[in-house]
């Protein structure tokens, strides 16, 4: 399995990119590995500082069952 995340912030994607595991993933965006994993799973949403506070990037991670080969 591969995960898929997308960085979204003010309707730019600002980082896009296909990871082998939560493992890989949490150590190259410096975030902690149960973050992630709740995320994936949908338990929860990120809210970095508060809901009102406006510079809070969209991240969204799909689990998927290969890697997609970017045609760029």
């Amino acid at each position: 399995m591969y995960y898929k995340v997308d960085i979204i912030f003010q309707d730019k994607v600002i980082h896009s990119d296909t990871y082998p595991n939560l493992h890989t993933m949490a150590e190259k965006l410096c975030m902690k590995y149960q973050t992630c994993a709740d995320i994936s799973a949908g338990r929860i949403k990120p809210k970095f500082i508060s809901k009102e506070f406006p510079f809070q990037p969209e991240i969204n991670i799909v689990k998927i069952k290969q890697k997609l080969l970017s045609h760029e």
